[in-house]
C-alpha cells in the first residue's frame, strides 16, 4: 500500500538524495498525502451529531497534539435506538418537573398528587385513593433540584441501609414513603412490591401492582 494508506509513513530524505528523487517524493507522497487530509478542526459546540463529545489535542492540555478524543456526551439531546442487546449496570431514572416538590422526599418512594406535585406514597388503609392514588408509587427519589425530581423506577439502586439480601420489600403502611419486608396484610392496606434486595445497601427496583388487601 502507498500513500492512500492512512498509516503510510513518508521516509526522510538524506544528503545523497537526487533532485529528481526529491521532486518525485514531493509530488507523489508529500503533496498527495496532504491533499487527502480533510480534517483541520472539530466544531464541537456546533456539531450536528449531538450526543458525541470531542476534544482536540493541543500542546498545552488535553489529548496529545494532533489527536482527537471522541466519546459519548453526558447528555444526549434526542431519542436513542439500541439495535441488539442493552446492558445497564446501574439504575434507570427519569426527571419529573413537579408543580411543587415536597420537602424531605430524597431516598423515599413517591407518587404524583392531584395537582402535579410529588409526594410520599403510602400503603396505609383508608387514605390511599382519594383525592389521588397515594398507593401508586412511581419509584424512589434519587435527587431533587428545585422542582426537578430525579426518580429511579427500574434497575439497580444503591442507597439503602440495613437490608437483607434476597428479600422482597413492599410499600410500608406505617411510614410514609418507606418500605418493609413484611407484606401488608391488614384489610384496607395496599400490598405493593417495590424491590428485591441484593445486598444490605442495594436493591433491584421492580414496582409491582397495587393490590388492596
Amino acid at each position: 500500500m502507498g500513500v492512500e494508506d492512512n498509516k503510510f509513513q513518508i521516509a526522510n530524505l538524506n544528503t545523497n538524495t537526487s533532485f529528481f528523487a526529491w521532486y518525485t517524493k514531493e509530488n507523489d507522497e508529500i503533496i498527495s498525502k496532504l491533499n487527502r487530509s480533510t480534517l483541520y478542526d472539530v466544531d464541537i459546540s456546533g456539531s450536528k451529531t449531538q450526543g458525541i463529545s470531542a476534544e482536540v489535542g493541543t500542546t498545552s492540555a488535553g489529548p496529545t497534539a494532533g489527536f482527537i478524543r471522541l466519546g459519548i456526551a453526558d447528555t444526549i439531546p434526542h431519542g436513542l435506538t439500541a439495535q441488539g442487546n442493552l446492558l445497564v449496570t446501574g439504575s434507570i431514572s427519569f426527571i419529573h418537573t413537579a408543580t411543587a416538590a415536597t420537602a424531605g422526599i430524597t431516598g423515599k418512594f413517591v407518587c404524583t398528587d392531584y395537582a402535579g406535585g410529588i409526594t410520599l406514597s403510602s400503603a396505609t388503609g383508608g387514605i390511599t385513593t382519594e383525592p389521588f392514588h397515594k398507593n401508586e408509587s412511581i419509584g424512589i427519589v434519587k435527587s431533587v433540584y428545585g422542582n426537578s425530581v430525579e426518580i429511579v423506577n427500574s434497575g439497580l439502586y444503591a442507597g439503602f441501609t440495613g437490608l437483607t439480601a434476597g428479600q422482597a420489600y413492599y410499600l410500608d403502611p406505617e411510614t410514609m414513603g418507606g418500605f418493609t419486608y413484611n407484606a401488608p396484610s391488614v384489610a384496607g392496606q395496599t400490598k405493593k412490591r417495590l424491590f428485591v434486595s441484593t445486598s444490605p445497601t442495594e436493591g433491584i427496583i421492580e414496582l409491582g401492582d397495587s393490590t388492596t388487601v
